[in-house]
């Protein structure tokens, strides 16, 4: 499978991907918003393609950009027994962008907003609307919505791991540009099963926190 990243800030832009011998198919080609990420560190970019495209990968995955070898280690490590080989590896070590504050996550179908934190902290947001239903985005001093085809990606099963993953992916990709460290999202989830723990590994690799919102 080969991974690109196309477009800039404005207009679609996301990843495109292209099949290659050892591969499933992807339901979709193309994941992407009416508004990109100015930044993309290239650990999240990885771990961000890993979760919209993961259960279509075998044999040889190339992404977009050099990673680290402990995101190498995780994506692997989640694919067991489906043997599949990461690249470009970045040997030499990058430091990661460190947050400040929570990213609260939702999508359309949520309408229940996260209460307020009882510490008094700082927090952010990032809304995604369907394509079908909206266009464009809309930036504010707390955060950001943008119309994405995310949801194209997510089986629709309630308060299932698997249906928040392409929602988690681009909450990844736009945490550094809304300086946040952790990522809240909506639902009921088991918190102590081994597809959430996964998830919370995954994203520590890349210095991101994962929970669930309080309502």
């Amino acid at each position: 499978m080969i991974i690109k990243w196309n477009g800039e800030y404005v207009g679609h832009t996301g990843f495109n991907v292209a099949a290659d011998d050892y591969d499933g198919e992807p339901r979709f080609s193309s994941f992407w918003f009416d508004a990109g990420p100015k930044t993309r560190h290239p650990d999240r970019e990885a771990v961000a393609a890993f979760l919209v495209f993961n259960s279509a990968m075998g044999g040889l995955v190339h992404m977009p950009h050099k990673f680290s070898p402990a995101v190498d280690s995780a994506m692997r490590a989640l694919l067991i027994p489906v043997p599949v080989v990461f690249s470009p590896v970045e040997y030499y070590p990058k430091a990661l962008p460190s947050g400040s504050r929570p990213l609260d996550l939702s999508w359309s179908g949520i309408d229940a907003a996260p209460s307020a934190d009882i510490s008094g902290a700082d927090t952010t947001y990032l809304r995604l609307e369907r394509s079908d239903e909206a266009a464009g985005s809309l930036r504010t001093l707390r955060g950001l919505t943008v119309s994405s085809n995310a949801w194209l990606h997510s089986d629709g099963r309630e308060d299932c791991v698997s249906s928040i993953r392409p929602y988690l992916a681009a909450a990844v990709l736009f945490a550094e540009d809304l300086d946040a460290d952790s990522i809240r999202v909506p639902g009921e989830f088991d918190q102590d099963s081994r597809e959430w723990k996964d998830l919370v590994y995954l994203l520590g690799t890349a210095r991101l926190g994962l929970e669930v919102a309080r309502f």
